[in-house]
């Protein structure tokens, strides 16, 4: 990872991903095809919802959002929403549908983690850099349920 890359993956790609990931059905995104969803979560303190394009890596059991925020200080905005409210709206190869979030811990984070390391090596320099915090690794699985988020990310009426 670059200085130049982490730039241009901080700062441009969620603008633009938030424009190509609908327009393209949740298929395309400035990682390539099906590498990045946007996901809609409810805001912890606003309780609007909120869209962010997220790489989401497929472990068999589900989707996993690793909450690394390039290695910054803070914990990402969109962890603290699905700590609050866990359900959520993904658009990733194909229309919106409902998932809830569940925040790994234990055995079952250090195996993601090694999978997120696996798919992307930068995620362990995330790691060193904000050492004095934890990177939240949330499994997301589809649910059937409605959860206030219309596909369009809007509050339902």
């Amino acid at each position: 990872m670059t200085r130049v890359g982490s730039t241009l993956g901080k700062y441009l790609a969620p603008r633009f991903d938030k424009i190509a990931i609908p327009l393209t059905k949740g298929r395309f995104s400035t990682m390539g095809i099906d590498k990045v969803g946007l996901v809609t979560t409810t805001g912890a303190k606003s309780g609007q919802p909120r869209s962010q394009p997220l790489a989401l890596l497929d472990d068999g059991d589900g989707l996993l959002a690793i909450g690394s925020n390039y290695g910054q200080e803070k914990h990402p905005g969109w962890s603290a929403n699905l700590l609050a409210h866990p359900e959520c709206t993904i658009e990733l190869n194909g229309p919106p549908r409902p998932y809830r979030a569940e925040l790994l811990e234990g055995d079952e984070r250090a195996a993601a983690w090694a999978t997120a390391n696996d798919v992307y090596a930068g995620y362990e320099n995330y790691r060193k850099n904000c050492a004095h915090r934890q990177i939240r690794i949330f499994r997301l699985r589809p649910s059937s349920g409605d959860h206030g988020i219309a596909e369009n990310g809007s509050q339902p009426k």
